[in-house]
């Protein structure tokens, strides 16, 4: 493979997430030829999604990403990539069910079947989930498209959305810790005044707020006072509490009493202005996991010419003698070109700046009685950040039906099993026993993912580092984020162009062809 790798080509690209596909897309649609390469043997990095098993032997569970000892040689100025950097690290996994059926003759067994027989629900085995081990997606960094945000447009403007399905989020939740109970958040106009939740005097209040948010470009000079300040004040002065104050900081802001007033009021006039496009909520969910976005993204760099190797290690960046970067070594391989980009978790130079908590569960049931999508919010408690559950049915193909796939995301503070504790056990049973009024749990992974942080001026100027996963609940930074690296790039091209219908291709010469034929 290594002598039909193109070189010298104008862009390598090393690591396949997400902000690196979009880029090498970006690149090859404009004519530039590309190489792809990943020391994985799959596409995505951290922002894969994976089956049971691949998920098991990804995270280490059956070594995380293997130790690669690939040696080579390399000037004192070379930039040596680490391929040992763990993004995804400390997993652990924990069943809570058994391994097989109890006989006929268990008194607990009996018990067990006329409860499920009263619940309507499937007792489930080890033996019987893992024979179904292949009808799970598993999303490292799950997240969310809201319906007119950077991502849709993108794919909507370049054609690639034909790669990709995608489902309307059809219920937004906030957890009400005091009455521990969910409420659900309306989002249309029509929602608000039919809301048996709260009162006329707040459903005027909530729309007036919503109105003055969306409207904030067109008259400045009302929100003067609040913009140096944070969104609380804001909230406070129009005398925003009880529910509806849980519905804009949790859910539609996305905040929290610190969060500063411009950046809540983007996240509000996000929200409201995605409502209504592709379903009664802003948000999509992407079949078959997020990580279907990158793969879409390096289909289409590869229809356009780029060259894709997985299972390829990468050694070291070459640095000329000038300071500029003039290739890599991949494989003891000196590949050249004038670009180089690369994923954060093995540039050389970046730093852990934080992390990701995550949990993945399997549940029987659903927390909202909802059969689609759900996204909760359980507000900050005792200065931690909030917690954002993905809830997903059969119906997004996670999982087999009967069950339900969690996603829980949190910023990480100690571990990801303590980080996420008390919310686990405000919201799932996790014991033996079973819960007739909570989802209970078959099945648990909790893994961090780190944050890394690229010092800027550091690495030459034609080598760029891409961010992996954060804990916003949507893309639209990694696409605008993609956007400058190319912008950066190439200036003056256009960003991801539309990509041509198949029956608008004209093949070269079809017309000489179809006069010879008829004459």
């Amino acid at each position: 493979m290594g002598e039909d790798i193109p070189s010298p080509c104008d862009l390598i690209v090393v690591g396949t997430g997400l902000v690196e596909s979009i880029v090498a897309s970006a690149a090859s649609r404009i004519g530039k030829q590309v190489v792809h390469l990943d020391h994985r043997d799959f596409y995505g990095s951290s922002w894969a999604t994976f089956s049971f098993n691949s998920l098991k032997n990804t995270l280490g569970l059956i070594d995380e990403f293997k130790e690669h000892t690939t040696q080579s040689q390399k000037e004192a100025s070379d930039l040596n990539i680490s391929l040992n950097s763990k993004a995804v690290c400390n997993a652990i996994e924990k069943w809570f069910i058994l391994d097989e059926c109890k006989t006929e003759n268990d008194d607990s067994h009996q018990e067990c079947e006329a409860s499920r027989g009263k619940t309507s629900r499937i007792t489930w085995t080890k033996s019987e989930l893992l024979k179904n081990s292949r009808k799970f997606n598993f999303d490292l960094s799950p997240k969310l498209l809201y319906s007119r945000g950077e991502m849709v447009e993108v794919l909507i403007n370049s054609g690639i959305c034909r790669y990709a399905e995608f489902k309307n989020v059809s219920g937004i939740y906030t957890f009400d810790a005091s009455e521990g109970c969910l409420l659900p958040v309306p989002c249309s106009r029509a929602d608000v005044f039919n809301s048996k939740d709260i009162s006329m005097v707040e459903k005027r209040l909530l729309m007036k707020v919503l109105a003055m948010c969306v409207d904030y470009e067109n008259k400045p000079e009302e929100f003067k006072e609040y913009e140096s300040g944070n969104f609380d004040n804001f909230l406070n002065a129009h005398k925003i509490q009880g529910k509806i104050r849980k519905y804009l900081v949790d859910s539609v802001a996305m905040a929290n009493d610190s969060t500063n007033f411009q950046d809540a009021v983007k996240n509000v006039q996000k929200f409201v202005r995605s409502i209504g496009r592709y379903g009664n909520t802003p948000f999509l969910w992407t079949l078959y996991g997020s990580g279907e976005l990158p793969q879409c993204f390096c289909r289409c760099s590869a229809v356009f010419g780029g060259v894709y190797c997985l299972k390829r290690n990468t050694e070291n960046i070459i640095i000329g003698s000038d300071g500029q970067a003039i290739g890599i070594v991949s494989d003891n391989q000196k590949l050249m070109a004038r670009f180089i980009l690369i994923e954060d978790c093995l540039n050389p130079l970046a730093n852990i700046k934080s992390g990701i908590s995550r949990a993945i569960l399997i549940t029987d049931r659903s927390i909202t009685n909802n059969d689609q999508v759900a996204i909760i919010t359980v507000p900050s408690a005792n200065g931690k950040d909030p917690v954002r559950i993905l809830e997903l049915s059969a119906s997004t193909m996670a999982c087999p039906p009967g069950l339900y796939v969690v996603h829980l995301i949190t910023r990480q503070v100690t571990t990801a099993v303590e980080d996420l504790r008390e919310v686990i056990d405000a919201v799932f049973c996790s014991g033996e026993k079973e819960a007739l009024d909570k989802p209970n749990i078959i099945w648990s992974l909790h893994f961090n993912i780190n944050e890394y942080d690229s010092p800027e001026g550091k690495l030459p100027s034609n080598v760029y580092s891409c961010p992996g996963p954060d804990l916003f609940l949507d893309f639209d930074d990694h696409v605008i984020k993609a956007r400058n690296i190319f912008q950066s790039m190439y200036p003056g091209e256009d960003f991801l162009p539309k990509v041509p219908d198949p029956e608008d291709v004209v093949l070269e010469d079809s017309s000489e062809d179809i006069v010879q034929e008829n004459p």
